[in-house]
Parts: structure tokens; C-alpha cells; sequence
């Protein structure tokens, strides 16, 4: 029986990494990457604890602990970071920023140690790097944006992993918001709907560039799998949904399959009251992404319109006929 294919992932404890835990157990052996071994690891994977910050402190012995860890493993998956989630005060920008890029370079640095390095490196990236384009259709091509702090840190995350081409495939994902049940900003969206009182963000016609969190599972392990052939993929992919939707289609489809109402709107003003900066990083900013490398690649999505995924997510709330 042949091994099975060897998989680190960093930040795994977050939506992301529990969905793809969830569809790579059963063929990967998982190693996660955690700063505390406290018994709460994942089912079916395998718990080291790691220093983040090593490269930043200069902890050589940490640096050569991760490098033993990564040496021959098939796959490595950097999601590390710290939530997005918050006001985006400065406090919290320092933290976005400084998690993700001391992360990567811990594991760049490590892994430039290694004997024989990772054979995939699949680094998380955000389409918040685009910044606030409008109606503009975003593929790979499209450069970086500068007019939101997002765009700054996507650049920095990036740049950081940059190194880690010159030793092994690198892919950079660039990430949407992830749609799960368990996902803050998918409850957040059915809450309000769910009270009655769901309705435009804003304007509500922002282009918000979405994935299922099934499909991005199944999209990152496309990007990494060892059997994907002899040419496998490298460089940029927008990992999101094939329709992008603007916000207030996103929560039609939710009142739909909930059979609620979805009119109440939240004026752009009283966003920023609520949500302080955030509001403008995250919520109002229109980024209208498509997968192209991804579609070209012969990745097939599952739930490619908004519709399909909210009746996915929510169907044990569907009323029957």
C-alpha cells in the first residue's frame, strides 16, 4: 500500500484549515502547526508545536526544529494570521500585518534549511488586495490596489513568501470570503435575515467575491495535489466563486432559503458607527474577482452561484413542500 501523501498546514485552527482538515484527512497524513499543544488538535491529524515568530527573534534552534518537520513533506499550506475580524484600529492593523509576515518567514526560513524541501507551497492570499474596484471584472492579470489597508497587507503576505519559489512550486491563493456554517461572516449575514430585518449594506450593490468553504477545500487540494500531472499549476489564483454577487443578492439568496423577508436597509453611516473601520476595509469596498487560472486549470466548482450555496448552507432550514 502506498504512503500516504505528507501535508503541513499552518493556521489550521480557522474555517479555512478545518474545512480543508476535513476533506484531506482521509488521503493526507496532516501535520498541523500550533504554538500550544493543549489536546484540542483537529481529529485525524497530527499536533507540533512551533514558534511563529522564530524567524523575527532569530531562534535558530526553533528554525531547524521546523526545518526537521517540513524536510520531505509533500505539501506545505500557510493559512497563519490573525482575524481580520475587528475595528482595524491600530492595534489591530499591526496584528493583521505582523502575524501573517512573521508566519511566512518562519517557514520560508525554515524551510531553506531543509534537505529536501516541500514539493508544494500553497500560501494564503486575500482578494482584498485588489482594494475597491467597482464593476471591473478582476482576473490574476489585474494588479494590486492601494487605496485600503487590506491591499498593504496582501502585498506584505505575498512578498514574504515570495522567497520559497526558488525552492519548491509555490501558489499564491487569493481568497474570498468563505461561506460555511461555522464561518463568523456567513452568521452574520443569516442572523439579520433570519430577525426580519436582513437587508442592503450600504448601497448593497458592492460586488463581494465569495467561495463555498467546500469548494475552496477542494480547490486548495487541486492546487496542491502530487497526482495533478506533469505540469502542475504555480503563481497567483483567485480561489472564489465563479458568479461574484453583490452584497444584496448574497443576502436575497439567504432570505429565499430561509423564506424571510430582506429589505431593511444599513446606511454606509451607521456601518462605520457599528463596525469602526471595518466597515470600509471589509463591507462597503466592491471587488468583482473570477477564478480564471483556476477555470483554466480544470478546476470544476460545486456551488458556483450564490443561490446553489445559501440553499446548501441553510437547507436544514428550508421549509418543505
Amino acid at each position: 500500500m502506498p504512503l500516504r501523501p505528507s501535508l503541513v498546514i499552518a493556521g489550521a485552527s480557522g474555517v479555512i484549515g478545518r474545512a480543508l482538515i476535513a476533506r484531506a484527512a482521509p488521503r493526507w497524513r496532516v501535520l498541523v502547526l500550533t504554538r500550544t499543544l493543549d489536546g484540542r488538535e483537529p481529529p485525524g491529524t497530527e499536533a507540533v508545536a512551533w514558534n511563529p515568530r522564530a524567524a523575527r527573534q532569530n531562534d535558530h534552534a526553533q528554525l531547524k526544529a521546523l526545518a526537521s518537520i517540513l524536510d520531505g513533506t509533500d505539501a506545505i499550506v500557510n493559512l497563519a494570521g490573525a482575524s481580520i475580524d475587528g475595528r482595524f484600529g491600530p492595534r489591530h492593523r499591526r496584528a493583521i500585518r505582523e502575524s501573517r509576515v512573521d508566519a511566512t518567514t518562519t517557514l520560508v526560513r525554515a524551510a531553506e534549511l531543509t534537505f529536501a524541501p516541500p514539493r508544494s507551497w500553497l500560501q494564503a492570499s486575500a482578494v482584498g488586495l485588489y482594494g475597491d474596484r467597482g464593476d471591473e471584472l478582476i482576473t490574476e492579470d489585474a494588479p494590486p490596489g492601494n487605496d485600503l489597508y487590506l491591499c498593504e497587507i496582501g502585498r506584505a503576505w505575498e512578498e514574504a513568501a515570495a522567497p520559497a519559489a526558488d525552492i519548491t512550486r509555490l501558489v499564491v491563493a487569493r481568497l474570498g470570503v468563505v461561506f460555511s456554517r461555522d464561518a463568523a461572516a456567513w452568521r452574520r449575514l443569516v442572523l439579520p435575515v433570519r430577525l426580519g430585518v436582513g437587508g442592503p449594506l450600504g448601497s448593497g450593490q458592492q460586488w463581494w467575491p465569495w467561495i463555498h468553504a467546500a469548494d475552496l477545500a477542494r480547490a486548495l487540494l487541486f492546487l496542491i495535489d502530487p497526482a495533478v500531472g506533469t505540469d502542475p499549476p504555480s503563481g497567483v489564483f483567485n480561489v472564489v466563486a465563479p458568479q461574484p454577487a453583490r452584497q444584496i443578492r448574497i443576502t436575497r439568496a439567504i432570505a429565499r432559503a430561509l423564506g424571510r423577508p430582506a429589505f431593511v436597509p444599513v446606511p454606509a453611516f451607521a456601518l462605520r458607527l457599528l463596525l469602526g473601520r471595518m466597515a470600509d476595509e471589509v463591507i462597503l469596498p466592491s471587488t468583482r474577482v473570477l477564478p480564471a487560472r483556476l477555470r483554466e486549470a480544470g478546476f470544476e466548482f460545486r456551488f458556483g452561484a450564490i443561490e446553489h450555496a445559501a440553499q446548501s448552507l441553510l437547507k436544514r432550514h428550508t421549509p418543505t413542500a
